[in-house]
């Protein structure tokens, strides 16, 4: 992990905001209250989130309430969980983040897509593409040797990584076309 950053930007609530409207962010945010929000500061201890309808109100995820092995999402990454508790000593909105946004989520594959046909597969790699030019500086592998080395790494990790979250490795899938495809972008234009 390469970036640290605390909530400081524009936009962000300033700590005067935050105590200012703790009473009101703890009524609306009970424990136990599904919340989203955009990472707005990033530490190795954790995420702050900007929760979505509370602007003055400040979420922390801490890593120790995350899978084993997981990084803290870049800045600007929208993430989804739920209140555990509130932290009256520094008006915080303590959250269990459902989904990390590390290596164990494929984005910009969203939540049960059907990636069932060469279409569906074309579209995601042009979000993916997008995701990149819009956000590469957040990217832990933006050179090509350091992405195809991750890629590799993965590939050989699938079977844990579906086992982490519950699911089946896919056995249909067609690993010849993607091997293809892999090799072809070397030179296709």
């Amino acid at each position: 992990m390469t970036e640290y950053t605390w909530p400081t930007g524009v936009g962000d609530p300033t700590p005067e905001d935050i105590r200012r409207a703790w009473p009101a962010t703890k009524a609306a945010l009970p424990i136990g209250n599904a919340v989203t929000g955009k990472v707005i500061g990033r530490q190795p201890f954790g995420v702050f989130v900007q929760i979505e309808g509370v602007p003055d109100g400040l979420g922390l995820a801490e890593i120790g309430g995350s899978p084993p092995g997981t990084v803290p999402p870049p800045v600007g990454f929208m993430v989804s969980g739920s209140v555990i508790d509130h932290a009256e000593r520094n008006c915080q909105v303590r959250l269990r983040l459902d989904d990390w946004g590390d290596e164990r989520a494929p984005l910009p594959l969203e939540r049960d897509e059907d990636l069932s046909d060469r279409v569906a597969l074309s579209g995601f790699l042009r979000r993916l593409r997008q995701v990149y030019e819009a956000s590469s500086d957040q990217w832990e592998n933006r050179t090509l040797d350091s992405f195809l080395e991750a890629l590799e790494a993965w590939v050989g990790d699938a079977p844990r990584w579906y086992a982490n979250h519950g699911q089946e490795l896919p056995l249909e899938g067609d690993w010849a076309f993607m091997a293809r495809a892999l090799s072809a972008a070397r030179f296709y234009e």
